[in-house]
């Protein structure tokens, strides 16, 4: 009977040749490139995944960025306001909640501002930030004298010395109306002011500004 001898070795590939003998065939070193060129593969894929994390993560970062900024809301509220003049200095008149300049950007429309009979009277409020403007509404005084706002000019602006126009109401108002104003045109401001621009009352219940949320 024929004898058939199998002769296994263990083949170690690092930097130097492998070579198996099996019943004096030979295994060539070549044979070990193959685990080379998947070790090659696997860095490459290694590669392609942390450059896609890295991609994922700014992508995330810019989508949060976008819905923050898609957020509009009223910027105005309780934030420092200031009008031409304060009328009879109290915040409680009879029965009325008035007549202090924050009264205009409290949140609540039972309360308003006024000013004395002036030439021109006004009300500002600062925003804190430069907003992009979206919008402006106006709460006129809920229980009377609604008519007293009329010929008012919205103006915007980086700074009370750079003030650009934004809307004019010719009016005059009725009470309790809401009044929205969009700008002209874009605009950009961290002030906004409220003018007459007569000799007159300036009476408001609620004075918003709606903008996109920004980082602070």
């Amino acid at each position: 009977m024929q004898q058939v001898v199998f002769i296994i070795a263990v083949c170690v590939c690092l930097t130097s040749a492998c070579q198996i003998t099996i019943s004096g065939g030979k295994f060539n070193s070549d044979d070990c490139k193959g685990y080379g060129r998947l070790e090659s593969k696997v860095d490459i894929l290694t590669a392609k995944y942390d450059r896609s994390l890295h991609l994922l993560k700014k992508i995330n970062e810019q989508v949060k960025d976008c819905i923050q900024k898609s957020v509009i809301r009223n910027v105005a509220l309780r934030k420092r306001t200031q009008q031409s003049s304060w009328y009879g200095n109290t915040r409680s008149k009879g029965n009325y909640i008035c007549c202090a300049a924050d009264y205009a950007n409290d949140g609540n429309a039972t309360t308003f501002s006024v000013t004395n009979h002036d030439n021109m009277p006004y009300w500002w409020v600062d925003l804190g930030h430069v907003y992009d403007i979206k919008r402006i509404e106006i709460i006129n005084r809920s229980d009377q004298a609604g008519e007293r706002l009329h010929d008012v000019d919205i103006t915007v602006g980086p700074t009370l010395k750079e003030m650009s126009l934004c809307a004019h109401y010719k009016g005059p108002g009725k009470t309790r109306e809401h009044l929205v104003f969009h700008c002209n045109q874009q605009m950009s401001g961290r002030y906004v002011k409220v003018t007459i621009k007569a000799k007159e009352y300036l009476q408001l219940s609620e004075v918003m500004v709606f903008a996109p949320e920004i980082s602070e």
